[in-house]
């Protein structure tokens, strides 16, 4: 921009011309361990992993649990179990406990009318999974 004048004076210029724009740089900024914030802890209860066990039941007439799993995750005795599905409805099963030459069988009674709900065929395989926590059976 030029300005030509005969006389001297005092140049002015208009305000949006002396406005100094700042071009934004992208600088890294380092940030070392001690600057971070402590985490702050979740009060409550986290499930974990750990409690959650799957099992493999096949529809039949018995659906059994095997001795060893029924004995490692507590279910080797007569208890009274619900089943959840992803949409939130509940069926009542419990552990029965029968035995055959000695041996004690688990099975859990009370699945036909999960089953009939389910529409599951004789001879499917359908996967649950145990929370050990909440003594429910989850059907994914």
């Amino acid at each position: 921009m030029s300005v030509f004048c005969c006389k001297p004076t005092l140049l002015t210029l208009p305000p949006e011309l002396c406005v100094v724009k700042e071009e934004p740089t992208n600088e890294v900024i380092d940030i070392s361990d001690d600057d971070l914030p402590n985490p702050i802890p979740v009060v409550g209860v986290e499930e974990s992993t750990d409690d959650e066990v799957p099992v493999v039941f096949r529809v039949d007439n018995h659906y059994r649990l095997k001795k060893k799993w029924a004995q490692l995750h507590g279910l080797d005795r007569k208890r009274d179990l619900i089943i959840k599905d992803s949409a939130g409805l509940t069926w009542d099963v419990s552990i029965g406990v029968e035995h055959s030459e000695g041996y004690p069988r688990y099975n859990v009674t009370g699945m036909k009318n999960f089953v009939r709900d389910k529409q599951l065929v004789k001879g499917s395989e359908f996967h649950m999974v145990y929370v050990k926590s909440k003594g429910i059976l989850i059907y994914r």
